[in-house]
């Protein structure tokens, strides 16, 4: 009598937890993909805007919260009407998620050319290198072995990085030495800073006044510089825009953030009515690639974008890299104007800072003969 007892209280104790893993799974899916389709549905609020930057985390816990629901159905519910409903609109949500990521992720993303011209060809690569010395032998072996026609950094801090040459007794810049360009422009700011095997024919750097918000530590920086140099590429210059704006993480500092899109978008548009060379904006946007305001600067302006691997990886990780998966956001990012081919995109390997480095290979139009 005891064993059947025994046996009965394990299979209602068994039932009993089917039933919150089937109710937590469901309930949780349908928060989860909530947080991720309100990045779609209010894009001009920060809290939902910034949702866009974990939309791989939102699709990844609402598939497992939909799995564990499914599992519910192992067992019976007291309100089992209420229990259908509730996991076939989660299942919906995720469906509605992932659907309208895979779209986005698509718009506006250029098909890499097969066409390989090395006398047109152009390798950038994009660093947010927060504060880290430029001459730390682990970048430089990494800029080494990657040979890049242009290196864009943000983050540079460049009086700092003064000091450290000097404390060091050697030539400040290091430009032409230990994988840097031999060219070299700093913006007026010292967070952007441009390396260049061409040439550089001019340069702007626009200072983004923004809003400092309150409890701001000291070194923090409202204000943010947009780098415009025109390179030399033996026909029609390249127009090379070096991007960084503020991070969104309060509402202020969103704020900002809309602030200098907007002004990206105004520089863009003068360069495109210049008619005067093709178009590469590169850098830390601090948006992800599904941000609706990502999306409006490239269609407005007429520009493409591309991801290594064809999808959206981690450039930006928090903590450690080893959690970059799960801990990380896609935020570096770049964009071409349409008579640029992208060859191909990746990432570099961890060189010290908490960004990967951006590696784009792209091809410039054709020469125009003379």
């Amino acid at each position: 009598m005891s064993i059947n007892l025994d046996r009965q209280a394990i299979i209602r104790n068994g039932q009993q937890i089917l039933s919150v893993i089937g109710w937590a799974g469901s309930l949780g899916a349908l928060f989860v993909c909530g947080l991720g389709l309100s990045a779609f549905a209010a894009p001009d609020f920060w809290l939902a805007d910034n949702m866009s930057f974990f939309l791989r985390q939102f699709m990844a816990a609402g598939l497992a919260g939909c799995i564990g629901g499914a599992i519910g159905f192992l067992t019976s519910h007291r309100f089992r009407w209420l229990y259908n409903l509730v996991w076939v609109s989660a299942v919906i949500m995720l469906l509605s998620l992932t659907s309208l990521t895979v779209v986005r992720t698509f718009d506006n993303t250029a098909d890499l050319t097969e066409h390989i011209d090395t006398d047109r060809s152009l390798k950038v690569v994009s660093i947010n290198i927060e504060y880290l010395f430029l001459g730390d032998q682990v970048l430089q072996d990494y800029l080494i072995e990657a040979d890049a026609d242009v290196i864009v950094f943000q983050e540079t801090l460049w009086w700092l990085q003064i000091r450290h040459w000097k404390h060091r007794g050697e030539p400040v810049g290091g430009a032409g030495l230990g994988g840097f360009p031999e060219h070299l422009h700093v913006g007026k700011l010292g967070s952007l800073v441009v390396y260049s095997k061409l040439p550089i024919l001019d340069a702007v750097s626009e200072t983004i006044d923004g809003t400092r918000p309150d409890g701001a530590s000291v070194y923090y920086d409202e204000n943010r510089e947009i780098l415009s140099l025109k390179l030399d590429t033996g026909s029609e210059p390249l127009n090379l825009v070096a991007i960084h704006p503020d991070s969104p993480r309060n509402e202020r500092r969103w704020e900002n953030k809309r602030s200098y899109f907007d002004s990206v978008d105004t520089l863009i548009a003068d360069l495109r009515q210049e008619a005067n060379g093709p178009i590469l904006a590169i850098g830390d946007w601090n948006s992800a690639p599904w941000s609706a305001r990502f999306h409006t600067t490239l269609a407005q302006n007429n520009l493409r974008t591309a991801y290594a691997g064809g999808w959206p990886q981690t450039t930006r990780f928090f903590f450690d890299y080893r959690l970059h998966w799960i801990l990380g956001a896609p935020v570096d990012q770049f964009a071409v104007s349409h008579d640029i081919e992208v060859k191909n995109v990746s990432l570099g390997p961890h060189i010290g800072s908490d960004h990967l480095p951006l590696e784009v290979e792209l091809q410039l139009p054709k020469k125009i003969s003379k």
